[in-house]
């Protein structure tokens, strides 16, 4: 249950970010820790959801470390080095957030604040998965559940340049679709344009790599038993691209762009959970 509360926590605490970000309050905090210097800041609108997602950050922490506690008990071996591992990531996390404000969100280090987030929540759906009890901890990089950890590993990338190109200004460097600047292959292809026509182009990988994994698990009979998953995955990847589009169309609208990141964790979730199936664990 733990596991399921902190996946949730995480995945909230993710998604009111991609909101702040969206709406550009991300400054509405000044300093750090402290807000506008108190514990409790002056009520307004911009300061309510900067200050919010301070707060949701901090309940997800406490919720983290307990789960981090309750597997590290019940993992045996090296296994009990990934609830140390988050342990580390997650103040890692603290410090970055707070270098983001206090250096007034730089690119790289947003993005890098981002990505570390990520790796976060799929430690904490790994740990949510293999509780060390019913299920223990397994690693299993062959066989059918490879297809899956390859696509996770290629959306784990996919949105980390996403959060790239949204940081950097790059979001509507390309303002129509399917073309860019009304080429299929702009000429100019750097700055800001090569940003988002670079996150495109992998969003297009993504699609053939779910594509081929669906033809697997309908014209393979050692894929057949994935093929659920792989047909969910495929229309979710089909839907996340035409909200992609509507995020261009739509100016960059911030509840777009997170409903836009929430399928993202979805699609990611799913793909790696997928995986971890595959791997078998002991049962004790």
């Amino acid at each position: 249950m733990i596991g399921k509360i902190a996946l949730i926590a995480i995945f909230v605490l993710l998604v009111w970010g991609n909101i702040v970000a969206g709406l550009k309050v991300g400054l509405a905090c000044p300093d750090w820790p402290l807000c506008h210097g108190k514990v409790l800041p002056p009520f307004r609108w911009d300061i309510f959801f900067e200050f919010m997602h301070r707060v949701i950050g901090a309940a997800t922490s406490i919720i983290l470390i307990i789960l981090c506690y309750k597997r590290f008990r019940t993992y045996i071996g090296w296994a009990k080095l990934i609830p140390l591992v988050l342990v580390f990531l997650l103040i890692f996390q603290i410090v970055l957030g707070g270098l983001v404000v206090l250096f007034k969100l730089p690119v790289d280090l947003t993005t890098f604040h981002f990505g570390n987030a990520i790796l976060i929540f799929l430690l904490t759906l790994y740990m949510a998965f293999f509780d060390g009890i019913k299920r223990r901890t397994a690693f299993n990089f062959h066989g059918k559940g490879f297809p899956f950890f390859l696509l996770g590993f290629v959306v784990f990338l996919q949105a980390v340049l996403g959060a790239y190109v949204r940081h950097s200004e790059s979001g509507l460097a390309c303002p129509d679709f399917p073309t860019c600047l009304g080429y299929w292959i702009p000429p100019d292809l750097k700055g800001i344009v090569l940003n988002h026509f670079a996150h495109r182009v992998l969003g297009y990988l993504i699609f053939v790599i779910s594509a081929s994994i669906l033809y697997l698990s309908y014209s393979s009979l050692d894929f057949k038993s994935v093929r659920k998953n792989s047909t969910f995955i495929f229309f979710l990847i089909v839907f996340q691209i035409l909200l992609g589009v509507l995020v261009v169309y739509s100016r960059l609208n911030f509840g777009v762009t997170a409903l836009h990141l929430s399928f993202a964790l979805l699609i990611l979730s799913i793909s790696f959970y997928t995986w971890f199936q595959q791997m078998l664990p002991t049962r004790v």
